[in-house]
Order: structure tokens, then C-alpha cells, then sequence
């Protein structure tokens, strides 16, 4: 006897419930594949979403980690230095020493400080004249017209970034400074450096 012969031999509901089990159960598989195929898809594009939001949000804490810093360095330099021409003009207001004395000494200790490796002290009038500068050339120029320049007369404290192009250089990069104001001597003392400089 052959199997065939068996099938055969069955009776018409037994011949109908192993077609239409076969047939299910083909389509249970074929289905079931597909499923598999759009779940595991969706589910992939689901984690990949989710990473790239996860280190989108990552990536901008850190910049406003590293941006928060840079501003506190910044501006702790620039109220420190306030401070010591402060004391140079209470030394001169007391007649420890002349006013010229006393600019000459304070000129000096800003200039005497760096801020990372290629950062400065340099002050501005409310004008933008460049009143105190490492660089000797950059005195007396009118810089007005730079945004930043504009933008620190205006305010007279705070902390500012921009773009800046050293004579040498391929391009601008970005650089901060953080400002703050003594009036005696119309002087807008600002510390600033490039911000790939803080580590």
C-alpha cells in the first residue's frame, strides 16, 4: 500500500481538513515570514532612531558643557582684572601714585597675563579704539566697525563668540571673549582666545 492510496481512500472531510490544514498552515508560515521581515525592519529603524536622537542630545550637552566653561574661565579672567585696575585707580585716587603711574601698572599686569596658548587681555574704548593690545600695531586703531567690536560698545559686559581671521590664517575660527567695563578710563577690558584652545 502507498500513501497515495490511503489518501485515496479517505473519506471526503479527512481529504478536506488535510488540504485546507496544509494550505493554512503554508499560509501561517508565508505571512508569519513577511511579519517577521516588516517587525524586524521597523524595530531597526527604531533603534537606529533612537541612537541618533541619543547622540544628538549628547553631543549638544557637551557643547553647552564646553560652552558654559569657556564663558565661567572667561569671565572669572575678566572680572579678576577688573579688580586689579580698580586697585590701580584707589592707589592713584589715594596719591599712592599719579594717574599716569597708576594706567602704566595696570597697563602692564593685563598685558603681562595669556589665556591658553594664544589668548590675551586687551582693552577698548567705548569709541572702539584699541587702547591696550599685546601686539603694539593693534593700538589706536578704530575697530568699530568689527560686529563683535559693536556688539561689546553696546553691551559693555558679557561674553561673546565670533569668527576671526589672523593675518596667516586659511580661514576664521571661532573665538570668544568675555568683557567687562571700568568707567574712570573708558576702558572695556576684554579676555578672550580662540575656543579649540580650551581643552
Amino acid at each position: 500500500m502507498t500513501i497515495s492510496w490511503q489518501l485515496k481512500s479517505l473519506p471526503i472531510r479527512h481529504k478536506l481538513l488535510f488540504s485546507y490544514s496544509a494550505a493554512f498552515i503554508l499560509a501561517l508560515a508565508l505571512s508569519s515570514a513577511v511579519m517577521y521581515g516588516v517587525v524586524r525592519r521597523t524595530i531597526e529603524a527604531n533603534i537606529e532612531a533612537e541612537l541618533t536622537n541619543s547622540t544628538a542630545a549628547l553631543l549638544n550637552m557637551v557643547r553647552t558643557a564646553v560652552s558654559v566653561s569657556i564663558k565661567n574661565h572667561l569671565r572669572a579672567v575678566a572680572e579678576k582684572n577688573l579688580e586689579i585696575v580698580q586697585y590701580f585707580y584707589s592707589q592713584y585716587r589715594q596719591g599712592a601714585m599719579s594717574e599716569a603711574e597708576a594706567r602704566a601698572r595696570a597697563e602692564a599686569v593685563l598685558l603681562s597675563q595669556k589665556i591658553g596658548l594664544t589668548g590675551y587681555i586687551a582693552c577698548v574704548s567705548s569709541t572702539g579704539t584699541m587702547l591696550i593690545h599685546p601686539e603694539k600695531s593693534w593700538i589706536g586703531q578704530d575697530i568699530s566697525h568689527q560686529a563683535f567690536v559693536q556688539e561689546m560698545i553696546t553691551r559693555k559686559e558679557g561674553y561673546i563668540e565670533y569668527e576671526w581671521q589672523n593675518p596667516g590664517d586659511d580661514q576664521p575660527r571661532p573665538k570668544a571673549l568675555y568683557c567687562t567695563y571700568f568707567a574712570p578710563w573708558d576702558w572695556i577690558i576684554n579676555a578672550s582666545s580662540y575656543r579649540r584652545e580650551f581643552a
